[in-house]
């Protein structure tokens, strides 16, 4: 008779606020660990696009000729 406390109104209301916590404790877990995720996916594609605009930036000054270099260059520098 280790358990007849539970059959006790006491111990039913216990029991009942035991499964609530343990409840609101496993959402609120599950939910920090899907805002992690989500962030975690957030800032992959933050990433991403950084890196393809990088590769972009990269490829024009690449390829572009000396002269449309300089034009480049003199809209962002005073003299």
């Amino acid at each position: 008779m280790m358990f007849s406390w539970i059959l006790s109104p006491l111990g039913r209301w216990l029991s009942l606020a035991g499964a609530l916590v343990a409840t609101l404790g496993i959402a609120w877990l599950k939910g920090r660990a899907a805002g992690k995720a989500a962030w975690e996916e957030k800032r992959r594609a933050v990433r991403e696009r950084a890196q393809q605009q990088s590769t972009e930036i990269r490829h024009d000054v690449q390829n572009d000729s000396d002269a449309a270099l300089d034009r480049r260059l003199d809209r962002w520098m005073r003299d």
